[in-house]
């Protein structure tokens, strides 16, 4: 497999256009297996796969294999040849409404298969950035790894998604079910619409307030449809929100599908645009990878210090057994010179005794 352009990346991975014997076009997802463990995040991985294995829907990117190495997990993916629905947004600042229609109705196509599967699937993360256009301009649901299954219908409480798309009862930390994702949409089509974040604030907490006020405020000129459908999917009940298939029967929806684009004229809201998130979003990214490097710093400086803490221990204990050794062959070395004055005494006594017993000999011989 040739690994070609990258096509994106993420909080915790990229994704690269493939080949595969020069004929099959893949996008890879590569994501490493340090920042996997380091997040906790091995048992989320693994539950992406094990989705996207059972997705079979046209509206809804397709895996094709995954499998791993020492360092990463690699994610084979349908290739969508039309890039990504948060480029094209930013590059044109909002969508016609009746592109925008089309983009909804095929989202929330996509959202009701997996509504309606049994146990449901929620995706938890809907945003521009996790929906791709194909070569025919239609809607890809993608970037499965914040969804969760709904066990015998028990609400999730996990935390997680994009802060302008958070729903009330995930700021609040309640459980959450399948109309989590119709808050997202609602904030979806307000942004495909508006070309805005409807709660977009300066600060994550300011977000967060004007979310749980469910502080919408539309343009003048907004469709009055548009604005039926967005306040009826982002109400703070979650109960009360239209479901996917209601969504797509809804008039705003039903009336726009197929019309040709009409002139609209932009309006300037106080809100972020979408391009001031895509800023953002690449700030926090670089943040991350910034993180990513000091850790690694401080790590690389901690396991540095206890080198040089045990290379200090060693040198001592060398310092130690060279002194010892040298003692020892101090003492050697003075055993070695008594041990050759004692030889060169019993020479001499030696000596001293033949010439004795030849003096005796003598004395008697002459005698």
């Amino acid at each position: 497999m040739k690994f070609g352009k990258r096509l994106g990346r993420g909080y915790f991975g990229e994704v690269f256009r493939c080949t595969w014997n020069d004929s099959q076009t893949f996008a890879v997802k590569k994501v490493p297996l340090a920042i996997i463990k380091q997040h906790n995040l091995t048992q989320q991985m693994e539950l992406e796969i094990a989705i996207l294995r059972d997705l079979v829907h046209p509206r809804i990117v397709h895996l094709h294999f995954d499998f791993r190495d020492k360092t990463h997990v690699y994610l084979g993916m349908e290739f969508v040849s039309g890039g990504g629905m948060f480029d094209k947004l930013s590059k044109c600042g909002k969508f016609t409404l009746p592109v925008s229609a089309q983009y909804m109705y095929e989202v929330c196509d996509a959202l009701d298969y997996l509504h309606q599967r049994e146990p449901p699937v929620i995706h938890r993360d809907i945003k521009p950035e996790n929906i791709l256009i194909d070569g025919e301009g239609h809607a890809k649901l993608a970037d499965f790894g914040w969804s969760n299954i709904m066990q015998n219908a028990s609400l999730r409480v996990t935390f997680c998604g994009t802060p302008d798309y958070l729903a009330p009862e995930m700021i609040r930390g309640e459980g959450h079910s399948t109309s989590l994702d119709m808050w997202e949409m609602g904030v979806l089509l307000y942004e495909m619409t508006v070309g805005k974040s409807p709660f977009g604030a300066s600060s994550q907490e300011a977000t967060c307030r004007l979310i749980l006020k469910v502080d919408l405020r539309f343009p003048a000129s907004l469709d009055p449809d548009a604005q039926d459908l967005i306040t009826k999917c982002c109400k703070l009940r979650a109960v009360d929100r239209l479901t996917a298939r209601q969504s797509i029967e809804h008039r705003f929806v039903t009336k726009h599908c197929g019309q040709p684009p009409p002139a609209e004229q932009e309006e300037p809201l106080a809100r972020p645009s979408v391009e001031a998130r895509r800023l953002q979003r690449d700030k926090e990214i670089l943040e991350g990878e910034m993180n990513t490097v000091l850790q690694a710093k401080e790590a690389t400086e901690q396991n540095l210090a206890q080198m040089t803490e045990e290379f200090q221990q060693m040198e001592n204990r060398l310092r130690l057994e060279k002194a010892a050794r040298e003692t020892v062959e101090r003492e050697h070395a003075a055993l070695k010179e008594a041990e050759a004055k004692q030889i060169r005494e019993l020479d001499e006594l030696r000596r001293t005794t033949d010439a004795l017993s030849a003096e005796v000999s003598r004395l008697k011989k002459g005698g």
